[in-house]
């Protein structure tokens, strides 16, 4: 598989299998609440095929657009991106085209909006777009809630029960509590913190490994952290805050130590969140 249909079709990616999930969801839900009445094969054609299209290519602009220049911008909820903002994004234009479809196809009377587009186009539009946000928005809720949100659960389970091999040269300390490896040479220094009580943040220190980075790298489950730099991994409960320097970022970790982010490691890091620029007052 080449680069480009790899951005499309990753490893099962909850991120896609979401996307995918909301359009076959929202495919089956117009499709059993058809309005169409004495409607041609052309028309039916029509107007199945192109609200189709239109859902996936703006679901998906939508989502490119907030998840790549909103989350550099602004530090808002997990779920809040996927769901509302996502979601709201894409039917600004997909209310537009809806209206532009059904325009054009005879529909049943109680799906017929030619009295409220006589009144104002304008009510017309909000009307159509606060039907659509009232049907997608909770199943986009729903489904990153079972996807996304569960598989997180799934994966830290995982990390877990299978520990990174090069750990078993640090006795006593889990995946989930490396929060950064360094390259030093021919060998790997491991960055962790323990568990305090009820999920505090416990006692913090560094061991030094005789160990592979490339290879300790590899190890680490996906679902903690990512490589920044040539010599730096940084799991995702380290990150403290980003900041923008004269060539490139740095990343302050909760232990005090700055992290700085190569150009070809940018994308993975701002794709977890962590490079937010702050507002200017």
């Amino acid at each position: 598989m080449n680069r480009h249909l790899a951005a499309w079709f990753p490893r099962a990616s909850p991120r896609h299998l979401r996307l995918w999930a909301l359009v076959a969801v929202f495919g089956t839900v117009n499709q059993l609440t058809d309005p169409l009445v004495d409607a041609t094969l052309s028309e039916s054609l029509f107007y199945w095929i192109t609200r189709f299209v239109a859902f996936v290519v703006l679901l998906w602009a939508s989502d490119i657009l907030v998840n790549r220049w909103l989350t550099t911008r602004m530090n808002v909820p997990a779920w809040l991106k996927p769901v509302v903002i996502v979601s709201a994004v894409a039917l600004l234009p997909f209310a537009m085209v809806e209206l532009f479809v059904e325009s054009r196809v005879p529909l049943r009377s109680e799906y017929d909006d030619e009295e409220l587009w006589s009144v104002s186009p304008l009510l017309a539009y909000l009307a159509e777009y606060a039907t659509l946000a009232s049907i997608v928005v909770p199943l986009h809720l729903v489904l990153w809630l079972i996807i996304d949100r569960k598989g997180d659960v799934v994966q830290t389970a995982g990390a877990d029960e299978e520990q990174p091999p090069f750990l078993e040269k640090v006795p006593g300390i889990r995946a989930d509590e490396v929060l950064a490896l360094q390259a030093e040479e021919h060998y790997v220094r491991v960055f962790h913190s323990s568990r305090g009580s009820e999920g505090s943040e416990g006692s913090k220190g560094s061991e030094l490994v005789h160990y592979r980075f490339g290879d300790a790298v590899r190890e680490m489950p996906e679902s903690l952290g990512t490589q920044v730099h040539r010599s730096w991994w940084v799991a995702d409960r380290a990150v403290s805050a980003a900041e923008r320097g004269a060539r490139r970022w740095q990343l302050k970790l909760q232990s005090g130590h700055s992290v700085p982010v190569s150009d070809s490691f940018t994308k993975a890091a701002r794709e977890r969140g962590w490079l937010v620029r702050k507002r200017r007052r």
